[in-house]
Protein backbone atom coordinates (compact mmCIF):
# COMPACT_ATOMS: atom_id res chain seq x y z
CA UNK A 1 0.00 0.00 0.00
CA UNK A 2 2.90 2.55 0.59
CA UNK A 3 4.48 1.66 -2.35
CA UNK A 4 1.22 2.43 -4.50
CA UNK A 5 0.91 5.51 -2.22
CA UNK A 6 4.45 6.82 -3.94
CA UNK A 7 3.98 5.84 -7.08
CA UNK A 8 1.04 7.91 -7.38
CA UNK A 9 2.71 11.48 -5.28
CA UNK A 10 5.83 10.57 -7.96
CA UNK A 11 3.28 9.80 -11.11
CA UNK A 12 1.49 13.84 -10.21
CA UNK A 13 4.46 15.16 -9.33
CA UNK A 14 6.61 14.13 -12.77
CA UNK A 15 3.00 15.49 -14.58
CA UNK A 16 3.34 18.65 -13.11
CA UNK A 17 6.75 19.43 -13.39
CA UNK A 18 6.32 18.44 -17.25
CA UNK A 19 3.13 20.83 -17.47
CA UNK A 20 5.35 23.52 -15.58
CA UNK A 21 8.11 23.15 -17.94
CA UNK A 22 7.03 22.17 -21.22
CA UNK A 23 3.01 23.67 -21.24
CA UNK A 24 3.19 23.72 -25.11
CA UNK A 25 3.75 20.24 -25.67
CA UNK A 26 1.36 19.41 -22.78
CA UNK A 27 -1.43 20.88 -24.60
CA UNK A 28 -0.45 19.34 -28.07
CA UNK A 29 -0.26 15.42 -25.94
CA UNK A 30 -3.58 16.24 -24.28
CA UNK A 31 -5.44 17.47 -27.76
CA UNK A 32 -3.95 14.28 -29.46
CA UNK A 33 -5.17 12.17 -26.75
CA UNK A 34 -8.51 13.56 -26.60
CA UNK A 35 -8.70 13.33 -30.44
CA UNK A 36 -7.51 9.40 -30.22
CA UNK A 37 -10.48 8.78 -27.89
CA UNK A 38 -12.63 10.51 -30.14
CA UNK A 39 -11.92 8.83 -32.96
CA UNK A 40 -12.02 5.63 -31.20
CA UNK A 41 -15.91 6.73 -29.72
CA UNK A 42 -16.65 7.29 -33.24
CA UNK A 43 -15.50 3.81 -34.54
CA UNK A 44 -17.06 2.03 -31.56
CA UNK A 45 -20.33 3.75 -32.40
CA UNK A 46 -20.44 3.02 -35.95
CA UNK A 47 -19.18 -1.02 -35.18
CA UNK A 48 -22.07 -1.31 -32.79
CA UNK A 49 -24.27 0.75 -35.26
CA UNK A 50 -23.52 -1.70 -38.45
CA UNK A 51 -24.53 -4.57 -35.85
Amino acid sequence: MFLRRCTAITCCLVLALYVLRHPTGAARSVTAVLGGLAALADALAAFFTAL
